[in-house]
């Protein structure tokens, strides 16, 4: 490890990295010297990721992945650790979102939300356990949201997901203690990514001054990569953020 590439000789593996702020975590980690395993259903910007990286003379693979399939996520990990030799790096990250009051939801959608967002960090991080305690070492983030902390009109079904996420990471961090395997999550507030766009509502345009305000998927990846760089002993459980100019 050098001052300048703090992660170099880490194998990390993301999800949900092929846009947004899994792709701007797996560029970070690269660029502070990680071997990055860019995970997502698609191809195309996956592979442009993966050549980004490389282009900054950073090391990365394209692994297509849906993290619903448990089995196809525990066919990846080992894959991984075949080729590489070691995991230290896992960040859950692959998420959706609908949104709509209880009253006119749709029960699919709740169960999607559910599938991906919980059952999604959930496969991934249990299919990289077993190599990480075989080493005494590595790091798991979940990205989860300000929505795993509050609940918000409208995104019953979302929260209820993420909540999820932070039940199941507060178990795990207490199997984990004095294992040499730390549990941490990242609870962002709004951040200017592709999530908006796909939204089934027209919430915060793109190009709206809304979307101005928010967070970068930088700055949160940076949130990533502060706990990733803090000496083995610490570790930051779980980290609210949002913009400047918001206060929940």
């Amino acid at each position: 490890m050098t001052e300048e590439r703090p992660l170099a000789g880490r194998i990390a593996l993301v999800t949900g990295a092929t846009r947004g702020l899994g792709r701007a975590i797996a560029l970070k980690l690269a660029r502070d010297g990680a071997h990055v395993g860019v995970l997502g259903r698609n191809e195309a910007h996956g592979s442009a990721v993966v050549r980004e990286i490389e282009a900054a003379n950073g090391q990365a693979f394209f692994t297509r992945l849906d993290v619903r399939d448990f089995a196809a996520t525990e066919r990846v990990v080992g894959d991984t650790v075949s080729r590489l030799g070691r995991l230290d790096i896992v960040i859950a990250n692959a998420g959706i979102g609908t949104i709509g009051p209880v009253e006119s939801a749709d029960p699919e959608d709740w169960r999607q939300m559910m599938d991906v967002n919980f059952h999604g960090a959930a496969h991934t991080i249990k299919a990289a356990l077993r190599p990480m305690l075989a080493q005494a070492r590595g790091d798991f983030v979940a990205i989860a949201s300000s929505a795993g902390t509050t609940g918000y009109a409208d995104w019953s079904g979302y929260c209820a997901s993420k909540w999820a996420v932070m039940g199941f990471m507060e178990c795990l961090g207490r199997e984990m203690v004095s294992r040499g395997i730390r549990v941490s999550t990242v609870c962002p507030g709004s951040v200017d990514t592709p999530f908006w766009d796909i939204l089934n509502v027209d919430l915060h345009p793109a190009g709206s001054e809304s979307r101005s305000g928010m967070m970068s998927s930088d700055d949160v990846a940076e949130v990533v990569l502060l706990q990733l760089r803090l000496p083995p002993g610490v570790v930051l459980k779980n980290t609210l953020m949002f913009p400047a100019n918001e206060w929940h």
